[in-house]
């Protein structure tokens, strides 16, 4: 019998371990094809990058590597969580996870917790071997052009003195605040569409987007020719808009979060009423 109704941090622990080792295959397979899809991505770039006879005082992959971190961040983190409420997909499954003796809300943040927080350290780990493949390979290939390098993820931000991919810190701030609003959409589809929940996401997510655009570049518009001529307004200050972004980034990715576990939570009563009746 459950005596805490709400949290264990105990039954917390079992719940991400269990998930992990029950599913080691298929997240293995995922971490494969993480490494597999960045490898072959960064060697094929390397390939254009250093077949020619030019010397150059930093690694000229490092450029596209970088971008290519924040897309596979962005790509592999909406694809992690659209499997969070996989195991809701069949009712021989769905019973299986509801009638395991946690609460509700154990059971939707242990899967969170995996295909958010735990994605992250696994994505970080396949992208460095990713890249040390890159560097093994060329090294090897070219071993007089000493430029070669596995890439400084510290030139994700920095100043002018070299390529970075964001000059500042809340530049960077925005994009992660986006890539968290943008994963807890592929979270809140799949606790209403377990089955196909990444694409019927993407789809749906594509719509209400290019709907959203419009009307805020409508209002944007709207904003911007209403206040031409005066000066000092908030629209004028790079950073405000910024912290707006990662303020309106943060908030709705929790909001999104919310709607996902009540989602889940309504889905478990509803479904095992119906078991308790039956039976």
């Amino acid at each position: 019998m459950i005596k805490d109704t709400f949290f264990s941090l105990p039954r917390f622990m079992n719940l991400c371990r269990k998930e992990m080792v029950e599913n080691w295959k298929s997240n293995v397979l995922r971490m494969v094809l993480m490494y597999g899809v960045m490898a072959v991505v960064m060697v094929w770039n390397g390939y254009f990058r250093y077949r020619g006879t030019y010397n150059y005082q930093e690694d000229p992959a490092w450029i596209f590597l970088l971008v290519t971190f924040i897309w596979a961040l962005w790509g592999f983190g909406c694809l992690s969580a659209s499997f969070t409420m996989e195991k809701m997909k069949t009712k021989t499954s769905r019973t299986s996870m509801l009638m395991i003796p946690a609460t509700p809300f154990e059971k939707f943040f242990s899967r969170w917790f995996v295909f958010t927080v735990v994605y992250l350290v696994v994505f970080l780990i396949c992208y460095k071997l990713a890249d040390y493949t890159r560097f093994t390979i060329y090294s090897l290939a070219y071993p007089e052009k000493d430029f070669i390098a596995p890439v400084d993820l510290s030139h994700l931000v920095g100043d002018e003195k070299y390529y970075t991919l964001c000059r500042r810190g809340l530049e960077f701030g925005a994009l992660i605040s986006g890539y968290f609003f943008v994963q807890s959409l592929f979270v809140l589809g799949s606790s209403i569409w377990p089955k196909n929940s990444f694409l019927k996401t993407f789809a749906s997510g594509t719509i209400i987007g290019m709907v959203y655009f419009a009307v805020g570049a409508l209002v944007s518009k709207v904003l911007l020719e209403s206040g031409r001529y005066y000066s000092g307004g908030v629209l004028e200050s790079k950073e405000t808009t910024l912290w707006i972004v990662i303020v309106a980034g943060i908030f709705f990715a929790l909001v999104n979060w919310v709607l996902a576990y009540f989602r889940f939570k309504a889905v478990s009563y509803t479904h095992l009423r119906a078991h308790e009746t039956k039976a």
